[in-house]
């Protein structure tokens, strides 16, 4: 597979990308290249011909690779490290996954592409905030400019919101390794990259300065989620179907969607699709008889899964974005989301206070009784979402790039 590219063929000023996982590298990988200063993308898998990602799709099958594929993207400049995240994904599969293993192979990554970063002749540096403590201390002792996309609220604020929900100070959280290992990157870095209002606003209350924040809000692939293929007449008649998809847990609303649920059982079915924690699993024991879980799907089911419903419900105590209204907008369905979900809808009236039951159950109840009114949101969802494109986000993060890298 392909090894690091010479130093001859490096651009003076150049850019690095590097991260584990997925999140926004890959879109950050091809902005640097389509600004003729990709230097190197360090990623575990590249679904293209010749890498390590294109054996493991033609094994595992494409769709269970679709996040790790983007044409556009010059296989030579791309490096690819498997084994970390590998490792990761078989404790998960022998149902032994959790924080503790995606942090080892946040630390393998990060020490190894940090290791290759002291060949670089770049000028920037682009990595994820729990993925790159080891590779900007390497960065800051070159002198290069690094930029720390940050998926997650600040730490800080996360701590306020799980003490808010279960009680106490939320301090344990706080101390744990993964905010510490970011609050530790935060500190080495130039700029720190956030996705929405909300998302940057947990930064500002925790003491960052604005100068050192640049919101990018993030995209739909709307090759990928679109409404071709939803069933003519779809929402018009019979119960209503909504939809939430994401991990099943107390952040993301769910006793709060469950109770909404009851609210509205003679005119509303909700399919879970996700992840469920041990407390998911509890929650979804004691739902009503109008809710359904399904385990996790690829993308492309997915796509199939919001065909076939009406709306989508993503009450979410904190979300920086929450893809999966966009993706759903993208599908035709309008989306209930809280106001502390980062994700732009059409009309404000989509958002919902955090914790809120009745709220939720009034938009349901609402759509429910109101089919025109349903057909109209799901016609503006759908205008609106396909003009958050990914050209649009590098488009702004190529401005930054080029601001940067002066």
């Amino acid at each position: 597979m392909a090894s690091l590219p010479a130093l001859s063929t490096q651009t003076e000023g150049g850019i690095t990308v590097g991260y584990v996982g997925v999140h926004a590298a890959y879109q950050a990988a091809l902005t640097a290249a389509e600004l003729g200063r990709l230097d190197c993308f360090y990623c575990s898998l590249l679904a293209a011909p010749g890498k390590w990602g294109g054996l493991a799709s033609c094994v595992a099958g494409a769709d269970r690779l679709a996040s790790r594929r983007l044409s556009g993207l010059p296989p030579e400049r791309v490096v690819e490290h498997p084994w970390p995240f590998l490792a990761e994904r078989l404790h998960a599969r022998l149902g032994r996954g959790g924080t503790d293993h995606w942090l080892r192979a946040c630390e393998a990554f990060d020490q190894w592409m940090a290791r290759r970063l002291a060949a670089s002749r770049s000028r920037l540096i682009y990595g994820v905030d729990s993925c790159a403590e080891a590779t900007f201390r390497q960065a800051s002792a070159m002198g290069m400019v690094r930029v720390a996309e940050c998926p997650g609220v600040h730490p800080q604020f996360m701590q306020g919101i799980l003490a808010e929900t279960f009680g106490g100070s939320g301090q344990a959280y706080l101390a744990a390794p993964i905010p510490q290992r970011k609050l530790r990157t935060y500190e080495l870095a130039d700029v720190l990259v956030t996705h929405s209002a909300i998302h940057t606003r947990s930064f500002v209350e925790a003491g960052v300065p604005c100068d050192r924040i640049f919101e990018c809000p993030l995209w739909v692939d709307t090759d990928l989620f679109h409404a071709e293929g939803r069933p003519s007449g779809a929402g018009s008649s019979g119960r209503l179907r909504a939809l939430f998809a994401g991990r099943v847990n107390v952040l993301k609303g769910i006793p709060w969607l469950c109770d909404a649920l009851r609210r509205v059982q003679a005119d509303v079915d909700l399919t879970v699709v996700g992840t469920a924690d041990a407390k998911g699993r509890e929650l979804l024991g004691r739902a009503p008889a109008n809710v359904t879980w399904h385990p996790p799907v690829t993308k492309p089911e997915l796509r199939a899964i919001y065909q076939r419903h009406d709306v989508l419900v993503l009450p979410s105590l904190m979300d920086t974005f929450g893809s999966v209204a966009l993706e759903a907008m993208a599908c035709g369905l309008p989306v209930i989301v809280t106001h502390h979900c980062g994700v732009p809808v059409p009309d404000e009236s989509w958002r919902v206070p955090v914790r809120n039951s009745d709220a939720i159950a009034e938009r349901l109840a609402m759509y429910a009784a109101d089919r025109a009114r349903l057909a109209r949101d799901a016609q503006a969802a759908l205008t609106f979402a396909r003009q958050q494109t990914p050209a649009a986000f590098r488009q702004r993060l190529a401005a930054g790039f080029q601001a940067w890298c002066v």
